[in-house]
């Protein structure tokens, strides 16, 4: 996903990408364990510039499967994902610093950043490598608790049972621990 600003014209540049599905799943390990991508993420960019910003703006929709955080069936989830990003030359940024960059709103220095400088990327050099962004961008679109339907009943805390297949027979009543010193005289015949 690396290309040369010098590349980009007038006119928007058009390119496309393709993670494959090897790709998604290992960027998917760690918070997003349970993910795995039914195949590759196709991804169609517009890139356009002006002096040295160079404008990124892409579409790419990934067709996953996780367990239901219910009930545990499989659920096929489909992430659109809508990316608009600009890129900075980062001595831009440096140029930036200080009190120029306190009245645009970002403080690079100092590790935070203002609602300016949020959809802003830096670079370095002639080449941008547009990878880490995508890859970030679809990460943040994962949701993080899918259900195979709202109404997804789950499954029993006692038996483990599917509670969407009907009802099990457990006693899933939870009594007031409160009250449970005089559970034991209620029980004496």
């Amino acid at each position: 996903m690396r290309v040369n600003i010098d590349e980009i014209k007038e006119s928007a540049l058009p390119r496309a990408w393709a993670l494959s599905r090897d790709e998604v799943d290992e960027m998917l390990k760690g918070d997003r364990a349970g993910y795995r991508a039914q195949g590759p993420t196709h991804v169609e960019a517009q890139l356009s510039k002006v002096e040295r910003r160079v404008f990124l703006q892409a579409n790419s929709t990934s067709l996953l499967t996780a367990p239901c955080g219910r009930c545990l069936s499989p659920v096929t989830v489909e992430v659109p994902v809508r990316i608009d990003l600009t890129f900075v030359p980062e001595a831009e940024v440096r140029e930036a610093s200080g009190a120029t960059a306190l009245e645009r709103g970002a403080s690079h220095a100092g590790g935070s950043f203002g609602e300016a400088a949020a959809d802003e990327e830096t670079y370095s050099g002639k080449v941008i490598d547009f990878g880490p962004a995508v890859r970030e961008q679809i990460l943040l679109s994962v949701p993080g608790y899918p259900v195979c339907r709202e109404s997804c009943k789950g499954l029993c805390p006692v038996c483990g049972a599917n509670l969407n297949d009907g009802d099990c027979g457990c006693d899933r009543r939870t009594p007031d621990p409160r009250w449970a010193g005089l559970e034991k005289f209620r029980q004496k015949p």
